[in-house]
This record gives structure tokens, C-alpha cells and sequence, in this order.
């Protein structure tokens, strides 16, 4: 039985491989200034307006690590199956959506203006498979270390990777898609060029990432946005680790 039609669901897989030195489970139920980042990539998402639901997927034993956060615009549904994309086309389907963004929960500012410029743009193009950002000059550009944004693949390009026999890689969605573009009807938006610098870095890894962070939202108060991180990164307080 599926729910009335979404045309966008937000996808955090708390399952995927990570190759950082915790799980991404463990990374997402870690505290900065109060908050899980799961609880930050939930609220972030709830801001942008054209993301229609939350959904945090997973194996079932990991409800009991989710315990302490406040999933309150968010749905918490397990599944038994092995990889990212078969996750993700059985939750489109769950859903009845049209697109899936996939989330990865390692950073506190994710933003919801580039959020909903990629949904935009999905939702204007239903013919394409995947959407997602880009450095023209550098396609190597990693987006997981930048942190800010998610990328998004519609349901018939799930059906794809699934009917092409690439679903059961244990990649995430859109490293799947990227390691398997010319099978794929792909969409790329130029990333902000106050954004594209290899020495920007929002997603928290290390210890020193942590800091960082820490110091971010000192410096940023309440404006959270993409533009005002980009500047306040390349102050000098900011540079340097508490």
C-alpha cells in the first residue's frame, strides 16, 4: 500500500559504508552545540521548502541508537535490505516519490537555498535520472568534503540502476551514479564559485573538523547560510583549531 504522491523525499541512510574512521550511524548520533548532527540535517532539511518528507532508513537494531535525537520531522523506516540503492528505490516506492535526495549526515550546515535549487531543477526536468552539483574545471571536486549539499535521483533512475544489475554495489546512490554516468540521464548544476575550493570543508570527520565547526557557529550566529559560511571560513579564528 503506498502513501498519497511526494514529489520529494529526503533520504538519510544511516547504513551506508563509510570509509571515515567511524560508521555513519555513530558519526550522525554525535553531539555539536546540543545537537546530533542527525537532528542538525533534520531541522536544515525542514527549512527547505521544497523537500515534502524526511525519511531515515536503516537496519532496525539502529532505532535504539537513535534513542536520544528528535527525529520530529522525520520518519524512521528500517529495512532489511543490503545496499544504499535497493534501500532507496524500496523507500521511493514506500513513499510514493518522485525524487530521492540522498543526505549524507556528516554535516551541521547542510543548506536548504541549494537544497531546493536542486529540487527546483529536478522537478522542472522529469526526464532525468539524477541531478546533482558540479565543478565544471574540477570533476574531481569532492561534494562529501564540502558538506552543504545533497544530490537526488527520481525513481525511474533507481529502476534503472536496478534493472541494469549495478544495485547490488555496495556504493552510495550518487557514487553509484557517478561511477556509471553514460548509463544514466544526468543533470549537473554549477556549484557557487564562492564554494569551489578544494580548502573549504563543512562535513566533519576528524577532530580537528569538530573544532572547526565549533568555531563556525561562534562566528556565524544565527545565520547559517551558505554565503555567510564561505566568508567566515577564511577568517583567521576560523582557520585555526580551538
Amino acid at each position: 500500500m503506498t502513501t498519497s504522491p511526494r514529489q520529494s523525499v529526503a533520504l538519510i541512510d544511516l547504513a551506508v559504508e563509510s570509509h571515515a574512521s567511524r560508521p555513519r550511524w555513530e558519526t550522525a548520533t554525535r553531539r555539536l552545540d546540543g545537537l546530533t548532527l542527525l537532528e542538525w540535517s533534520i531541522r536544515r532539511l525542514a527549512e527547505a521548502t521544497l523537500v515534502d518528507a524526511i525519511v531515515i532508513t536503516g537496519p532496525s537494531n539502529l532505532r535504539s541508537s537513535l534513542a536520544n535525537a528528535c527525529l520530529c520531522h522525520a520518519r524512521w523506516i528500517p529495512s532489511v535490505l543490503p545496499t544504499p540503492s535497493q534501500r532507496a528505490a524500496e523507500i521511493a516506492d514506500a513513499m510514493n516519490a518522485d525524487w530521492m535526495l540522498h543526505v549524507h549526515p556528516g554535516c551541521p550546515f547542510l543548506d536548504p537555498a541549494l537544497i531546493d535549487r536542486l529540487v527546483a531543477r529536478g522537478l522542472s526536468q522529469s526526464q532525468c535520472d539524477f541531478v546533482g552539483f558540479s565543478v565544471p574545471a574540477a570533476p574531481n571536486f569532492s561534494l562529501q568534503r564540502l558538506g552543504l549539499v545533497a544530490e537526488m535521483s527520481s525513481s525511474t533512475g533507481l529502476s534503472k540502476i536496478l534493472e541494469e544489475g549495478l544495485s547490488e554495489d555496495p556504493m552510495d546512490v550518487p557514487q553509484l551514479v557517478r561511477l556509471h554516468q553514460d548509463a544514466f540521464r544526468c543533470m549537473w548544476i554549477p556549484l557557487p564559485q564562492q564554494l569551489r575550493s578544494d580548502s573549504l570543508q563543512f562535513s566533519l570527520e576528524t577532530e580537528e573538523d569538530w573544532d572547526r565547526a565549533g568555531t563556525y557557529m561562534e562566528l556565524v550566529g544565527e545565520d547559517i547560510s551558505w554565503q555567510r559560511l564561505a566568508a567566515v571560513a577564511s577568517h583567521p579564528r576560523a582557520k585555526t583549531p580551538r
